[in-house]
Order: structure tokens, then C-alpha cells, then sequence
């Protein structure tokens, strides 16, 4: 940064200045002229320093002057022209205006004409949804309309955890996004013409699924193969199928101009083919519908001390083993994507040092398959292996003489889906 400020007129090849008296008479002495060299100085330094050295008048800046953080380089003479007409020039160039009220400089920011059109031609509309939630048409209008939107909190959050009622104003729950049912906008007309034509693009009727399926659980031996082959050599002789791949072996079989009722009455005949669970679910496009078969387990959580008790207090939470499904369909205009989470879980003692609290074993896939309305799919490939045991023999005699017998049992899930579009 370069400041240079020189008062005074002694410049190469001027007339050296006029006596004080001439002629007997005294005259004034002459104002001294100011010369500045700016470089790379910030706006309020500049200011600063014309205000008390050249123009000595009263001023005030305004804090968006004083947080200026611009830098800028100017040479101003006064053999050039006026100072104030020069800075008038110059503030002007920056956004900035000085205005003199009662003898005093305000320095402030100009207002943007478009703001101050905005602020006096503001309208507001009021839309109620038919289709859609308010935070659904928020999310997807708020990059168009950064301001004026009645939900634009400070922190947004999912639909499931949004608060219902008005918080204390000034409270961390008011800066959370909250259910509700009007949108509100306050904007220009413009805004306001194009909110109006989006809304009714946006507001329309959700895509839904309705989900059958019937969850197997086949048990399978070593020479027997996979479950996913044992169906397909059951169902392939009775069926149309396709087949479709991932990886190097084939994982999922497609059934066209079937019904999941005739994929049932197919595999009954099999007595390996035992059913789990043939849920029938309908659920909204994006949305998740959860299918499970087995327990809650009660699990030791966080340790927690009480205000003005010095006794310790466990909590206890219950967590989901067994055979879970989770399903989340997006329904677009000529298919069906799907995601397809199976899992596996069961608890056994713990041995790590943790003895108070189970382990969770867990198997677990997932598949995202996209499948045309009344179509229907197997996936497969979720195996579980179990060593059994038994022991027999007369209780008179001794141990060893007992007779003992080991296996290894396998079962496989195997999940048959069909989806109609609603």
C-alpha cells in the first residue's frame, strides 16, 4: 500500500508564488492545492484520509463503507478540478453516494434500483397443494426462489422430523423448516407470474406401486446347488422366463405374462420351498415400505447420569433380527426402479469383553433392478450356513461312549416381487 500527499503548488516550471504585499497593500495568503497518489488502498482509508487532510468537513461512513474490502488505485491534482466533484465521480464508480445534510458528508452504499422496484412493487400469492406436500414443492422451488418462500428456515429437515407446531420465536427449533399446508410466496410480479405457471407442472399426482411378493426360504444341500438354481429348474419347464445377469452368475429371473400366483402354486409343489412371509404392500413413489419377520431384541444403550443424581441410568433399545425387507420404488413415466434391501440377523453372546449386551450377526444385499408395470422378479443370493449337532446315549454310561452326529444345514432367501403401477 502507497499513500502520497503532497499540499502545496511546487511544481517543476511553475511561477514562483506572489509576495505577501505588494504595493503596500497585504493580501490573503494562498489556499495551499492538495495532490493524492493512491495505490492499492482500501475504500475507507481513502476516505479517511482525504476528509482529514484535504476537505476537513464533518463525515460519516456507513459500516457497509467501512467493511468495504475493496482496494483501489487513483492520482487526483487539484490544479485538475474540483476535490469534491472528483470524489462524487469516484464513489459513484464504487456503488456509493455522498449526500451533505446540515453541513455533514454521509458516505453510504447506493440502493439498487431493482431491489427498490422490488421492495414497492412486492406481491404475494397464497397456494394450497392438491397432490404434493408443501416441503416437496420448497425443495424443488427454492434454487428458483431464494427468497420469499415462507419456509426458507435456516436448517431444513426431513419430512418425518419436522416440528407441527409454532416454536418459541429466537429458539433453535424456530430455525427448523415445519409441516405445513399453504405456500406462501412474497414477490416481484414477474416471480410471481412464473411461481403460478410452475406450480400446476409441479403439483401433480405422485407415482404408487403395489407391491406382492412372497419371501422363501429354501433349504438347500451341498449337491443340491443354489436355490436361485433349484427354482429355475423348477419353474423353467412351466413359466416364460428371462433371465437376467450381474456379475459372472445369474441372480435374478424375469416372469412375463405371469402372476405371482401361478410363480406360488409352482414352487408349493416343492416341499424345500418354505414361505417366510407374502406381504402385500402399496407405497409411494420415493418412499420406503419395510417388510420384517423375526423379534426385537432389547440392546443396552448410552449411559446417561441425572441432574442431581449420582446413580447412573441405562438405556435400553430394541433393534430388529430376523429376515427384514426393505423395499423404495421410484415410478417414472415408462418404468418402474426399485430398490430391494434383504437381510439377514440374529443375536448371539457376546464374547469381546461387552458381555452385557448381544451381537448382531448380519447378512445383507442389495439390489436395484428396474422392472415395467406387472412385471414380476426373483432375486436371489442371500445364503446362510448353520453347523448342527447332536449327542445321544445312555445316561448310565460314560461320555465317550455317546454317539454323535454333525451336519451342516444351508438355506437360501429367495424373494419373488411383482409391481403394478397404481
Amino acid at each position: 500500500m502507497l499513500i502520497s500527499l503532497i499540499a502545496g503548488a511546487a511544481h517543476a516550471g511553475e511561477l514562483p508564488p506572489l509576495p505577501a504585499s505588494v504595493a503596500g497593500l497585504t493580501l490573503p495568503a494562498a489556499k495551499p492545492l492538495a495532490r493524492f497518489d493512491f495505490q492499492l488502498v482500501q475504500v475507507a482509508q481513502v476516505l479517511q484520509v482525504i476528509y482529514g487532510e484535504a476537505l476537513r468537513s464533518p463525515y460519516v461512513l456507513a459500516p457497509e463503507v467501512l467493511t468495504d474490502q475493496r482496494t483501489v488505485s487513483f492520482r487526483y491534482d487539484a490544479t485538475k478540478g474540483d476535490l469534491r466533484t472528483f470524489l462524487g465521480a469516484f464513489l459513484d464508480t464504487l456503488g456509493m453516494q455522498m449526500q451533505s445534510r446540515a453541513g455533514v458528508d454521509f458516505v453510504t452504499l447506493k440502493p439498487k434500483p431493482d431491489e427498490a422496484r422490488a421492495d414497492e412493487e412486492k406481491e404475494v400469492t397464497v397456494y394450497r397443494p392438491k397432490y404434493r406436500n408443501v416441503a416437496y414443492l420448497s425443495t424443488l422451488l427454492r434454487p428458483l426462489f431464494p427468497r420469499g418462500l415462507t419456509l426458507n428456515r435456516s436448517v431444513t429437515a426431513p419430512e418425518g422430523v419436522k416440528v407441527s407446531n409454532n416454536p418459541p420465536a429466537g429458539t433453535a427449533a424456530a430455525m427448523v423448516d415445519q409441516s405445513s399446508d399453504t405456500l406462501v410466496f412474497a414477490g416481484t410480479p414477474k416471480e410471481v407470474a412464473m411461481l403460478n405457471k410452475l406450480l400446476p407442472q409441479l403439483d401433480v399426482p405422485g407415482g404408487e406401486v403395489a407391491v406382492r411378493a412372497v419371501a422363501y426360504e429354501v433349504a438347500t444341500t451341498k449337491d443340491e446347488g443354489s436355490a436361485f438354481q433349484l427354482a429355475l429348474n423348477l419353474l423353467g419347464g412351466k413359466l416364460a422366463l428371462s433371465l437376467g445377469t450381474a456379475g459372472v452368475l445369474p441372480n435374478a429371473i424375469r416372469f412375463k405374462n405371469n402372476t405371482i400366483d401361478a410363480v406360488f402354486s409352482a414352487l408349493a409343489e416343492d416341499s424345500r420351498f418354505k414361505v417366510i412371509n407374502s406381504p402385500n404392500l402399496r407405497i409411494r413413489s420415493g418412499e420406503t415400505g419395510r417388510l420384517t419377520v423375526g423379534q426385537k431384541v432389547p440392546v443396552l444403550g448410552a449411559v446417561s447420569y441425572p441432574q442431581g443424581s449420582g446413580q447412573a441410568v441405562q438405556s435400553v433399545e430394541y433393534q430388529s433380527s430376523g429376515v427384514i425387507f426393505e423395499l423404495r420404488p421410484t415410478v417414472k413415466e415408462s418404468s418402474i426402479d426399485i430398490t430391494v434391501s434383504q437381510q439377514i440377523s440374529d443375536f448371539v453372546k457376546t464374547t469381546t469383553g461387552v458381555n452385557g449386551s448381544p451381537t448382531l450377526n448380519t447378512r445383507e444385499v442389495t439390489s436395484s433392478v428396474s422392472m415395467a408395470d406387472g412385471e414380476m422378479i426373483l432375486l436371489g443370493g442371500l445364503r446362510m450356513s448353520k453347523d448342527t449337532g447332536t449327542r445321544s446315549g445312555m445316561s448310565f454310561l460314560p461320555r465317550f461312549l455317546d454317539s454323535t452326529s454333525r451336519g451342516m444345514a444351508e438355506s437360501e432367501i429367495l424373494l419373488v416381487l411383482q409391481l403394478n403401477r397404481i
